[in-house]
């Protein structure tokens, strides 16, 4: 579960049914006036799918419609930063890039592997994503080259 919108009302995760329907049940119970600028609202379009186990995720910077610098930040529950990516994944990823070539100049996208192949997970802006073992100097000098 998550929202729709790029927005962080609600972390995106798995969570029971039980406890979404909590959630939905505590915040239509609230004054709109009572719902602090940033939270959950009942017109907040939520996303719900079928849970996947993800096997590994890798963040990647794009910069310009190109791939600059990766890292390996999960594999399955285990947290883990390495600068390390697989040649599939790689190529994933950069082909998911030049898909949509004026989404932005500068972004993270967040993709894993599954039982059933690679997935995008997300996308972010390149501002709030931590850089972990990336390769910052490679990231400034394309962010730089951009003029």
């Amino acid at each position: 579960m998550r929202p729709v919108a790029d927005g962080k009302e609600q972390a995106g995760k798995v969570r029971p049914a039980s406890e979404i329907l909590e959630i939905a049940r505590k915040v239509m119970t609230l004054d709109p006036e009572e719902i602090p600028h940033g939270s959950l609202r009942p017109e907040t379009r939520m996303m719900l799918t079928q849970p996947v186990r993800i096997l590994t995720e890798w963040r990647i910077w794009v910069v310009a419609g190109e791939v600059v610098t990766f890292l390996l930040y999960k594999e399955g529950d285990r947290v883990t930063y390495r600068s390390e990516i697989d040649a599939d994944a790689l190529a994933f990823a950069q082909g998911l890039a030049r898909l949509n070539p004026g989404y932005a100049t500068a972004y993270v996208m967040d993709i894993c592997r599954t039982e059933s192949g690679l997935k995008l997970l997300e996308t972010n802006c390149i501002n709030a994503a931590g850089f972990y073992a990336a390769d910052v100097m490679t990231l400034a000098a394309a962010i730089d080259a951009l003029g």
